[in-house]
């Protein structure tokens, strides 16, 4: 995959990510918090965990296109994306 298609898969996903995210946050209101919290540590599927996948993979695509991490601005999201491709 060339890089920039492979960039642009990226901010395609970490917008899908961040619109789940906030339909999520939109649908529970004051209650956000705690259903995320719960969905963490229940066996309770997670709605944006697809979403996150995907954006998972586009950034794993992206490096492999010869991109840098550094080069990609995830909003927040680095911390988090970088832990899961780190671990395998």
């Amino acid at each position: 995959m060339a890089l920039e298609p492979a960039r642009l898969e990226v901010e395609e996903a970490l917008k899908a990510y961040e619109d789940c995210v906030e339909g999520e946050a939109l649908e529970y209101g004051e209650e956000y918090e705690r259903v995320t919290y719960m969905e963490y540590e229940a066996p309770a599927p997670d709605p944006c965990a697809e979403a996150f996948a995907r954006l998972v993979r586009a950034v794993r695509a992206y490096e492999a296109a010869g991109g840098q991490r550094a080069d990609l601005d995830l909003r927040g999201q680095e911390a988090r994306v970088y832990g899961v491709l780190d671990r395998g």
